[in-house]
C-alpha cells in the first residue's frame, strides 16, 4: 500500500490542507499528493512534497516554485503557496484532474489530429510565454503535460530543472538532466548548453509521438558515453505506417527536431503556423488570405476594389527540399515582412514616401492608388563551390634496394583508392607525388642486369686506354743540345701510350650508379595529385525581374550553407537552378579528375509585386456586333493598372518613368526651351 507506506513518514496535514492520496511523483525525491482545504471542503489542490534534506535538492525545489510562481499563464500550472512544514518542504499548486499525456500513452490511447494540434497549441503557447520571460523548461515530455478529462485544458508543469536565462544556476556543466528520448542533442551533451530552442526540439518529439504513437527513432539517441547513439533525422511518418499526412508534416517535424539549433523554428508558434499552413494546403490548392475594402483603409480615391494577398499554393523547392535545414530566423523575418507589406495603410505610406523623395515624381502616389493585389515571392541565389582533385596516370619509380628489408604484405591500391587528408577549405593545393601502397616490387637493376657493375664508358670494359703523350725529341737520339736548352724550349714529339684506364683503375667496370652497386631496385607505382577550387553561381529567373541588378542593390540573406565531402548531397540536384550548376560542375570530371568536396550556399531577397490603378482610363476596343445596341455605340473605356515591385527588406523601389509628375516635367522642359530661345534672341540682337 503506497499510501500507507508514505503516510507513516509524512504529516497528515500541510498548512491548511489535509493530505488524501498520492497522485504522482515529481522528480526522484518528491511526491505529489491530492489534498483538501480543512475549511473549504470543495477546495482541492496538489501538494508537492520534497522527501530529501539534501541542500542542492532543496535549492532546486525552491527555485522551481519561484520560477513557476512568476509564470501566470492559462496553460501553466499555478502555484498557490510554498513553504516548510515539520521536516518537509512543500509547494501547493493547482490540481489538474485527468492525469498526464504520458498516462494516456501508457493506456494505448491514440489521439486524433485535432486533439494533437490542440495539445500542441496549448503546450506551445505555454513554452513561448515562458521563453519570453527568460525561462527554459529543459524537461518537455509527455509526463509534464497535464490534461483535464474533457481534454479542453492542457497545462505544462514541473519546472524542477528549468533555467532562467542570464542567471547563474545550480546545474553543473557535465550533468545531463531531463527525460531520455526527449532530450535535444545539445541537452544530451550538457544541461547548461540548452536554450529555448532545446524546448522546441523536445516538443517536436512529443508531437511526433502524438501523431504516430512512437518516438522518432528506433533507438533513443544520446545516452551514456559507452553507449551513445548519434542523433539523426526522425523517421518519415510513412515509415511508421502514417500515410494520411502530407509530406509537409515531415518537413515541420524535421525542422523542429533539427540537429543544429539554428535551423529550428525560433518559436513554437512559428512551427504551429507552418504546420497549419501545410495541412490547409493539403485540402485546398490555393488560398487567398485577407480581403480588406480599400474605401475603409485608404479613403481618398475609393473605387470598389479590395486588396487581395495572393499566397502560392506550393512552396518554393528550396523550402520543400531544404526546409528542415534552413535558418529559421531569416524565414520568420521574411514572413513578418510580407505580413507588414500586406497592410494597405503600410503600402500607402510606403508609396507616398517613395514619391516624395523625388521632385519629379508624382506626389502622393499611395493615396491615389487603388490597391488590387499583392503577391510575395522570394528570389533565391545559389553559390555552388566545388573542389576538384586531379591524380595523374600511374607511373613507375625505382630506387636502390640498399636495405633489403622485408616487403610489407598489403593489397595493391589503385590511384583513387589511396586516402588523402580530407580538404579543409576551398583552396588550391599543389599536392605532390603519391606512392601507391602494395605496389612495391624488387627487380633487377636494368642498367647492370643485376651485376652491380657496368662496363666502364671510357675503356669500354677493356681496362686500358690509349693516350697521347709528348716526349722531348732528344729522348729518341740520346743527344743533348746544350745551346738549344739555354736559348729556347726543347723540341717535343707526340706518341701513343697504352695505360690502365684511370676511371675504372684497370678493372674494366664501374659500380652501377642506378642501383648504387646493389644490383636490385625497389620499384614503386606513383601518381601526382593536386586540388583546385571552382565556384558556380545561379539564381531564380523571374519574369520582369533583373536578378543581377537585384543582387547588386540588395544584400541577399543567407539561409543555408552545407558542405559535403566527396560529392554532392542527395537532393541538391532536385533544386532546378542547382541541378544545372551540378551538371556544369560534372563536366570537368574525367578519369583523372574527381570532386572531393562541395558546398552549397543559398540566400534570398524578398520581393513583393503590387497591382493597383490610379483612376486613369484608356480607350478600349469597340464592342462587337452582337454587343452593339442602339445605346451602345460608344467605345468602352478600360482602367489602366500598374505593376510595381518592392525589393528586399529595405523596401526599395526602383525609378519608374511611369510615375513621373508630367506637369512638372513639361514645365521644366518648356522653361529650358524658353531660356534657350531667349539666349539665341539676345545673341542675334547683339550680332
Amino acid at each position: 500500500d503506497t499510501r500507507n507506506t508514505s503516510m507513516t513518514s509524512l504529516p497528515q496535514r500541510i498548512s491548511n490542507y489535509t493530505l488524501e492520496k498520492r497522485i504522482g511523483k515529481g522528480g526522484s525525491q518528491a511526491e505529489v499528493w491530492l489534498a483538501r482545504h480543512t475549511l473549504l471542503e470543495n477546495r482541492q489542490v496538489a501538494i508537492k512534497l520534497l522527501l530529501s534534506q539534501d541542500p542542492e535538492l532543496i535549492e532546486r525545489f525552491s527555485q522551481e516554485a519561484a520560477i513557476t510562481a512568476r509564470l501566470r499563464h492559462e496553460h501553466i500550472v499555478q502555484i498557490f503557496d510554498h513553504g516548510y512544514s515539520g521536516s518537509h518542504h512543500y509547494t501547493v499548486m493547482e490540481y489538474v484532474p485527468g492525469g498526464s499525456l504520458r498516462e494516456l500513452f501508457n493506456k494505448g490511447v491514440r489521439l486524433s489530429l485535432d486533439q494533437s494540434l490542440h495539445i500542441l497549441r496549448c503546450a506551445g503557447a505555454a513554452l513561448d510565454y515562458a521563453h519570453a520571460h527568460g525561462i527554459v523548461h529543459r524537461d518537455v515530455s509527455p509526463g509534464n503535460i497535464l490534461l483535464e478529462p474533457a481534454g479542453q485544458r492542457v497545462l505544462l508543469t514541473d519546472f524542477g530543472i528549468a533555467r532562467q536565462t542570464g542567471k547563474a544556476g545550480i546545474t553543473t556543466v557535465e550533468s545531463v538532466m531531463g527525460t531520455p528520448g526527449y532530450l535535444s542533442p545539445e541537452h544530451a551533451t550538457s544541461a547548461t548548453a540548452v536554450t529555448h530552442l532545446s524546448d522546441v526540439f523536445s516538443l517536436g518529439v512529443v508531437l511526433y509521438e502524438m501523431l504516430t504513437g512512437s518516438l522518432p527513432w528506433s533507438r533513443i539517441p544520446g545516452g551514456k558515453d559507452n553507449e551513445k547513439i548519434p542523433f539523426s533525422k526522425p523517421r518519415l511518418l510513412k515509415e511508421v505506417g502514417q500515410t494520411q499526412f502530407p509530406s509537409g508534416v515531415d518537413r515541420v517535424l524535421e525542422t523542429m527536431m533539427a540537429i543544429d539549433p539554428a535551423r529550428r523554428y525560433p518559436t513554437v508558434q512559428v512551427a504551429i503556423e507552418e504546420l497549419e499552413r501545410v495541412l490547409a494546403l493539403h485540402t485546398a490548392a490555393t488560398e487567398i488570405i485577407g480581403s480588406a475594402p480599400r474605401e475603409k483603409l485608404v479613403g481618398v480615391l475609393a473605387p470598389r476594389t479590395t486588396l487581395q494577398i495572393a499566397q502560392a499554393a506550393e512552396l518554393h523547392p528550396v523550402e520543400t527540399i531544404l526546409g528542415p535545414d534552413l535558418l529559421k530566423g531569416p524565414m520568420l523575418e521574411a514572413r513578418r515582412h510580407a505580413e507588414a507589406l500586406s497592410q494597405p495603410p503600410e503600402l500607402v505610406a510606403l508609396l507616398d514616401g517613395w514619391s516624395g523623395q523625388g521632385r519629379l515624381r508624382r506626389p502622393l502616389l499611395g493615396r491615389q492608388a487603388a490597391m488590387h493585389r499583392i503577391s510575395h515571392v522570394k528570389v533565391f541565389f545559389y553559390t555552388l563551390r566545388v573542389l576538384y582533385e586531379t591524380r595523374a596516370p600511374v607511373k613507375s619509380f625505382e630506387e636502390p634496394d640498399r636495405k633489403a628489408a622485408d616487403l610489407p604484405q598489403e593489397k595493391e591500391l589503385g590511384r583513387w583508392e589511396v586516402l588523402l587528408p580530407a580538404p579543409r577549405a576551398f583552396v588550391a593545393e599543389d599536392g605532390g607525388t603519391l606512392r601507391l601502397p602494395g605496389s612495391l616490387q624488387v627487380v633487377n637493376c636494368a642498367p647492370c642486369a643485376g651485376n652491380r657493375r657496368v662496363p666502364c664508358e671510357r675503356c669500354k670494359g677493356r681496362g686500358r686506354v690509349t693516350v697521347v703523350r709528348e716526349t722531348p725529341a732528344s729522348a729518341a737520339t740520346g743527344k743533348t743540345d746544350t745551346k738549344a736548352t739555354t736559348t729556347s724550349a726543347a723540341p717535343t714529339q707526340k706518341s701513343e701510350v697504352v695505360i690502365p684506364c684511370p676511371d675504372c683503375e684497370g678493372t674494366g667496370a664501374l659500380k652501377c650508379t642506378a642501383c648504387d652497386g646493389v644490383g636490385r631496385m625497389l620499384r614503386h607505382k606513383t601518381t601526382s595529385w593536386n586540388r583546385h577550387p571552382a565556384e558556380l553561381r545561379g539564381h531564380d529567373d523571374l519574369p520582369n525581374v533583373d536578378e543581377a541588378w537585384l543582387a547588386r542593390t540588395n544584400e541577399p540573406v543567407k539561409i543555408y550553407s552545407e558542405r559535403k565531402i566527396g560529392g554532392f548531397r542527395p537532393g541538391w540536384d532536385a533544386l532546378p537552378v542547382v541541378g544545372d550548376l551540378i551538371k556544369d560542375a560534372n563536366k570537368a570530371i574525367n578519369d583523372d579528375t574527381r570532386i572531393t568536396m562541395t558546398e552549397l550556399s543559398v540566400s534570398f531577397i524578398p520581393m513583393a509585386e503590387l497591382v493597383f490603378d490610379l483612376g486613369e482610363h484608356s480607350r478600349g476596343k469597340p464592342p462587337t456586333a452582337k454587343a452593339k445596341t442602339k445605346n451602345a455605340q460608344r467605345v468602352e473605356s478600360v482602367v489602366n493598372t500598374y505593376n510595381l515591385h518592392i525589393y528586399g527588406f529595405g523596401r526599395s523601389i526602383p525609378n519608374d518613368w511611369r510615375f513621373l509628375n508630367w506637369d512638372r516635367v513639361w514645365a521644366i522642359i518648356l522653361g529650358v526651351v524658353a531660356f534657350v530661345l531667349l539666349i539665341i534672341l539676345v545673341i542675334v540682337v547683339i550680332v
